[in-house]
């Protein structure tokens, strides 16, 4: 016959054991749904990043790793240089600029082709300016050959990125509208040069 305080001692276990289990499966359901969620939210960040130009993701370690691995493989080199580890990382922030000028801007060289004509040397600077950027250089003569020397690039872009509140749109009676719609934030970038996309990378806490 097993001794009563036996089958007490038993009795306690398994409850610990099942109170043990139970938590572990509420742990583990909770975690499962945060991290649905966060790979939801970045892929949604992923699909509206052409629209808004401005993107964040929440990556894991490894994750992050994998990213400098397979899609940043410049900032991973530039890392190595430096002698920063990944592992130490907390946040990355890309900022990508794109601008094409396609401003006409016309120099008159005349003075240099009568030196062409004439067989002497001569040389004319010029600088070609917009808004964005500033080109500067000159061409050159020697007698025997032209060339062409740009001495100086300039580019200037100032961009705004702001995080407002607007309502959801939605459709009523076939009509869009924005109307009582739920609230949600949302991004624009505003560039005076170009256009501007920026991902901001930070690590899963």
């Amino acid at each position: 016959m097993i001794p009563i305080n036996i089958i007490s001692n038993l009795k306690q276990l398994f409850y610990i054991a099942l109170i043990g289990f139970v938590v572990f499966l509420y742990l583990d359901r909770k975690y499962q749904i945060e991290e649905k969620n966060r790979q939801a939210e970045n892929a949604r960040q992923l699909r509206i990043y052409d629209s808004i130009r401005l993107t964040s993701q929440i990556l894991t370690t490894q994750e992050m790793k994998e990213y400098l691995e397979y899609q940043n493989k410049d900032l991973q080199s530039k890392l190595k240089q430096s002698g920063i580890k990944e592992s130490r990382l907390e946040s990355i922030t890309t900022n990508n600029y794109y601008h094409k000028d396609t401003t006409k801007q016309t120099t008159d060289v005349s003075k240099l082709i009568k030196s062409i004509r004439s067989g002497t040397t001569d040389e004319q600077s010029f600088i070609d300016t917009t808004k964005c950027q500033t080109i500067k250089g000159k061409i050159t003569f020697s007698g025997k050959d032209l060339k062409v020397e740009i001495n100086s690039r300039e580019f200037k872009n100032k961009t705004d990125a702001v995080i407002y509140q607007e309502r959801k749109q939605w459709k009523f009676l076939g009509i869009k509208t924005r109307f009582l719609g739920k609230k949600q934030l949302t991004a624009k970038v505003f560039d005076d040069c170009g256009e501007s996309k920026t991902m901001k990378i930070e690590k899963k806490k």
